[in-house]
């Protein structure tokens, strides 16, 4: 399903919501769904690089956030993500939401015992070895996920493929 056709209106639950950096849409469409998830009643905590709580206030939006340094591009420190998102899940979280593939690819590392949703904000548009790779992650994802929401319908298509 498209993220437009999913409606929040009563959930007590805690959800942990996962992004990488992010200076533009994706930060501003977490903050949004932290705010409804908030608002319905949810405990919710966002999982991301210190800079986007900076540029979004999510705890303005009634988050709680927790530092997972997530770069737009895979490195090495990946792993400090994947250890430091595992903190965060041992803790008491319902639903796992990462938004972005980077965000999926994190949270799928971590194995969370939780159910995985991931929306999937872009299309992999790389070619040559990165795009190769890419499609990789984006297989990883996709199997991690118990739902795979997108931004639009070709995006949803792919995760179900």
């Amino acid at each position: 399903m498209t993220e437009a056709d999913a409606t929040v209106t009563h959930f007590t639950g805690a959800v942990a919501l996962v992004l990488a950096s992010s200076t533009g849409g994706v930060g501003q469409h977490v903050a949004s769904v932290a705010r409804g998830l908030a608002t319905a009643g949810a405990s919710v905590t966002v999982c991301g690089p210190a800079g986007t709580e900076e540029q979004f206030r999510f705890t303005a939006a009634g988050a709680r956030f927790v530092a997972v340094e997530i770069p737009a591009n895979p490195t090495p420190a990946d792993g400090r993500a994947v250890a430091a998102l595992r903190r965060v899940l041992a803790g008491p979280v319902d639903v796992v939401h990462a938004h972005g593939l980077r965000a999926g690819l994190v949270a799928a590392l971590a194995r969370p015992a939780q159910p995985l949703v991931v929306t999937w904000h872009n299309a992999v548009l790389a070619t040559g070895l990165r795009g190769r790779v890419s499609r990789l992650v984006e297989r990883v994802v996709a199997r991690a996920a118990r739902v795979a929401l997108g931004a639009s319908q070709d995006l949803v298509d792919r995760a179900r493929a």
